[in-house]
C-alpha cells in the first residue's frame, strides 16, 4: 500500500471521527477532545521514558510533528506484515544513539528515505 493513500485513509476517518465528536454537544466533544489529547501526551511521554530512552523528534526538529504520524503509520504496516522493506531501509538508515542523546538528523534520514 502505498502511504499516501494509507495517510489519506487515515485522515478521512480522522476527519469522519471529528465530524461525528463535532455533531455532540459541546460538553461531549470538548471532553472527546481533552481527553484524547491528554491520553495522546502520556502514550507518548511513556513511549520515549520507558521505551525509546530519547526526548521527541520534534523537540528539536518541528517537522517531527509532521513525521510523526507517517512514522507511526510505518511502523502499524510493518506490525501487520505489510511495507516490511520499508522500515527494515528506515532502520538501517537511521543514526544509532545512545540512550541520552537524540540525534537531529533521524527527521531528515527519515524523509529521505520515505520519499
Amino acid at each position: 500500500m502505498p502511504l499516501g493513500i494509507g495517510m489519506g485513509i487515515v485522515s478521512a476517518l480522522s476527519a469522519a471521527f471529528g465530524d461525528w465528536a463535532a455533531s455532540r454537544a459541546t460538553s461531549i466533544w470538548l471532553a472527546i477532545g481533552i481527553g484524547m489529547f491528554v491520553s495522546g501526551w502520556i502514550f507518548q511521554f511513556i513511549g520515549h521514558v520507558r521505551y525509546e530512552h530519547r526526548k521527541p523528534a520534534f523537540v528539536d526538529d518541528i517537522i517531527g510533528l509532521l513525521i510523526g504520524p507517517l512514522f507511526i503509520l510505518v511502523e502499524l504496516l510493518s506490525g501487520l506484515g505489510l511495507r516490511r522493506d520499508l522500515h527494515d531501509a528506515i532502520q538501517a538508515r537511521a543514526p544509532r544513539a545512545d540512550h541520552s542523546t537524540r540525534s537531529t538528523s533521524s527527521a531528515t534520514v527519515s524523509c529521505s528515505t520515505l520519499a
